[in-house]
């Protein structure tokens, strides 16, 4: 097999294996969750222009190119840990009193410093895997969204 062979199972076994880190989980759920838990802040789009983004001390990420600071496929157990309190996330609260609102993000205990990531988290973060878009896209989009916002007025 030549080296080129080699390279391209190399990377397709790669793409496999990215695929498969969110085996299972539902990203459907995951953006019920989503709208539910998220986009008072993040936004709809997921663009951080939601509704109370203004009110806030610290403004809300754009969740849509989170794989351009974490890679692709994103890191789900680090994805997680933003979002079930194991990272501090200012943003989001203490740990005993989330932002919003409800104790739903726990995770499974393990050995260790290792946590199992909760169902309901693997379906927020298969979901947020689902938008991920390149910088340029994001900020062609939320343009277009500015532009079609003035002319609809």
């Amino acid at each position: 097999m030549t080296r080129t062979g080699k390279s391209a199972i190399f990377a397709f076994g790669f793409m496999l294996i990215g695929a498969t880190a969110f085996a299972g989980a539902d990203a459907a759920k995951g953006r019920a969750l989503y709208q539910r838990y998220c986009a008072s802040c993040h936004g709809i789009g997921a663009d951080g222009h939601g509704p109370v983004a203004s009110a806030l001390k610290t403004p809300p990420a754009d969740l849509r190119i989170l794989s351009n600071r974490y890679g692709n496929p994103l890191p789900e157990d680090q994805i997680a840990q933003f979002i079930d309190g194991r990272a501090d996330v200012q943003a989001h609260g203490p740990r005993e009193m989330p932002v919003w609102g409800e104790r739903i993000w726990a995770y499974g205990e393990a050995e260790g410093q290792q946590r199992k990531v909760s169902p309901r988290i693997a379906d927020l973060v298969a979901y947020l895997q689902s938008i991920q878009k390149t910088q340029q896209q994001a900020r062609l989009e939320q343009s277009l969204d500015l532009l079609d916002r003035r002319v609809n007025r």
